[in-house]
């Protein structure tokens, strides 16, 4: 049940963007379960680091426990909020697209790293070498799945952490590369779908509404 978990008090802290946090928030939004929001500006992570679990952020806070890592954090809040899949097939499934999304965001660190400003080098050269290869191979496994399930949902017939987790993949895609909704989603029409299906969930538009701007 979702209301699992509603006694615990947790703390997410992460950076002062919505790349990788975005998926934890919208999942405790989606599960109506509060959390303190510990927002850490560059200036203050050096004096952090040594402090985290692993050396980076986000990390998770929670009964005297620490827990670092974005997908472990995700999958650790989508069992206990029951937003992992219903039986065992769809848990494991639930984890195979969300490794797809993984491996998109691991082939298109270069192109990432760039769009941001953080290294120099040419984000025209690398939307066309890394970016849109790996595009076209994660939506394409996406729609795939999506018709072949014909539930609007990855998984299963409701919403699941990894349905979360693609909405907001989608919506990077878009902000990093600046070609817009129209070019990034061309011939995808049901990722787009599934995306509106997403951020207009009753107990997630609030959140995307109210959320504090951050271009990534």
């Amino acid at each position: 049940e979702i209301s699992r978990g509603m006694k615990v008090h947790y703390k997410l802290i992460y950076f002062f963007i919505r790349e990788e946090e975005s998926p934890i928030r919208m999942l405790f939004s989606l599960a109506g379960v509060q959390f303190e929001d510990k927002r850490v500006q560059l200036e203050e992570w050096p004096k952090m680091k040594s402090h985290t679990p692993f050396g980076s952020l986000p990390v998770l806070e929670f009964d005297n426990q620490q827990l670092g890592q974005s997908q472990a954090t995700i999958r650790y809040l989508a069992t206990r909020f029951g937003l992992s899949g219903r039986t065992p097939i769809e848990e494991a499934q639930v984890d195979a697209f969300a490794d797809c999304i993984i491996d998109f965001t691991n082939a298109i660190d270069e192109f990432h790293l760039v769009a941001c400003g953080l290294v120099p080098g040419s984000k025209g050269e690398l939307y066309e070498r890394e970016f849109c290869p790996a595009k076209e191979k994660l939506m394409g496994l996406m729609q795939k799945q999506l018709k072949k399930n014909g539930t609007g949902w990855i998984v299963g017939n409701s919403i699941t952490s990894v349905d979360v987790q693609l909405a907001c993949v989608v919506q990077s895609m878009i902000d990093e590369s600046g070609k817009g909704e129209g070019e990034i989603l061309r011939g995808f029409q049901e990722i787009g779908e599934h995306q509106k299906k997403v951020y207009s969930h009753p107990r997630i538009a609030p959140y995307i509404e109210s959320r504090p701007y951050s271009p990534f």
